[in-house]
């Protein structure tokens, strides 16, 4: 039985702000609702295999806020393509947070009301794991040489797949082209620059990034460790984040806070917060998701034309780049009465029409490699050779179970450590008992 009224509730208790999620930021003034799932029709062929243009039904998709217009023109391929299928387009309000709880909530109870969902890379562990999504192995296995490797990778959970990508994201630096023409490799070169253009041009602050208590901390630290030769899980599949390379990473951070190099509101900001910094003109630097490269040069923002974007610098013990994987996959509800309409709608969706359209609107970096090497894509992300490498050296967060706990805790002992309520080494200290403790529950 559809649980419309259940889904109904949801939303409309979910209230409205920006998404401010990992991976992703955009928002969007289309609301659309669930009126009903319909029925499918197939007579001949799938989207597995055959001529897919006979199946028929109705696609419900929810997915993040999008102002771009992006969704709506890819949506508006499919339906060129496939007549027979109608989508309805459901927007979900509030931040990533917000829309997982009501996906959560609804997917519990076993409701059908939602077909398709563009869901954040890191609830595809948690969500299969809770039997929620649709096994896709077969379905992927087909296509998957066209993807890159680190998006690939987000689709899988104990070796089957439950997602197919929908673009990929990674932390960049962002920089002001006009006033840097070779941005800085290392933590040292970064410091340098912004000493010595802080207090000109209107440039206030030398770096924003994000350390709000969310998953903005656990992904910026996560960076920073890295960058610096650190780890999360070690190559025993355990936590063993207390040592010199982390604690530098902290002590690093909280020089550029000490220093006036960074403001000490980073300790509470997310990625929008950073952005509006960066696009008044007031920071040299600033690290954040792909999304924020289209915003930065529209024409509200006050350094349009004059943004350049790579990957993040190194610390001295660091060798690679290291920015934290991010993006957002197309998941099937397995409780979905048209699962070979939404298989055709994904499969589109993934595809690289679809994938293109969304890169030239939305700015996001696509998860089929061959769209790096577009004329046209390369004329809207002029910087996509570079984030081709850093995304070629992204870590994905720990993949886990269950995220969520993980992040949790690394959530509680960074701000502990940033803020001063503990001493570094205490709080790695107490960090790694914790993540370990809630590794083995999840055994």
């Amino acid at each position: 039985m559809k649980k419309r009224k259940l889904l109904a509730m949801v939303l409309a208790a979910a209230t409205v702000a920006s998404l401010a999620g990992c991976g992703g930021n955009s928002s969007s003034s289309d609301s659309g609702s669930s009126t009903s799932g319909g029925s499918t029709t197939t007579t001949s062929g799938s989207s597995t295999g055959g001529d897919a243009s006979d199946i028929s039904g109705t696609v419900v998709f929810a997915h993040q806020n999008d102002t771009t217009g992006a969704i709506e023109a890819m949506i508006e391929a499919f339906n060129e393509k496939y007549p027979n299928i109608t989508v309805e387009d459901q927007a979900l309000p509030g931040s990533s947070d917000d829309v997982k709880k009501s996906l959560m909530t609804t997917l519990a109870a076993g409701g059908s009301d939602i077909d398709v969902i563009e869901a954040d890379s890191i609830w595809v562990s948690q969500f299969a794991a809770a039997g929620w999504l649709e096994d896709l192995t077969e379905f992927l296995d087909p296509i998957k040489d066209q993807y890159l490797e680190g998006p690939l990778q987000t689709c899988y959970y104990n070796d089957k797949a439950y997602a197919l990508p929908s673009y990929t994201d990674v932390g960049l630096l962002y920089y002001r082209s006009d006033l840097i023409e070779t941005p800085p490799t290392t933590w040292d070169e970064l410091i340098s620059m912004c000493q010595e253009y802080q207090g000109q041009n209107g440039i206030e602050y030398g770096f924003v990034f994000q350390a709000q208590q969310g998953e903005p901390v656990s992904c910026n630290m996560l960076e920073f460790i890295k960058q610096n030769g650190g780890h999360d899980l070690d190559e025993n599949g355990e936590f063993t984040m207390n040592n010199a390379n982390t604690i530098e990473a902290l002590e690093f951070v909280e020089g550029l806070i000490a220093d006036g190099i960074s403001p000490e509101s980073v300790l509470n900001a997310k990625p929008d917060d950073s952005r509006a910094i960066f696009e008044e003109g007031q920071a040299l630097f600033m690290r954040n998701w792909t999304y924020a490269y289209a915003n930065a040069q529209a024409e509200t923002s006050k350094v349009a034309g004059n943004v350049g974007v790579t990957s993040l610098p190194l610390g001295p013990n660091g060798e690679s780049s290291s920015g934290t994987l991010g993006g957002w996959n197309y998941v099937i509800n397995t409780y979905s009465e048209n699962k070979e309409a939404a298989k055709v709608f994904v499969e589109f969706m993934a595809g690289e029409e679809a994938q293109k359209i969304q890169v030239q609107m939305r700015s996001t970096l696509p998860a089929i490699e061959a769209l790096y090497d577009d004329a046209e894509v390369q004329e809207v992300l002029p910087y996509i050779a570079d984030a081709k490498q850093a995304v070629a050296e992204a870590q994905p967060r720990p993949q886990v179970r269950d995220y969520a706990t993980i992040s949790s805790v690394f959530q509680e002992y960074f701000h502990a450590a940033l803020t001063g309520a503990q001493s570094n080494e205490d709080a790695m200290a107490a960090m790694d008992t914790a993540l370990n403790e809630a590794l083995a529950n999840m055994q």
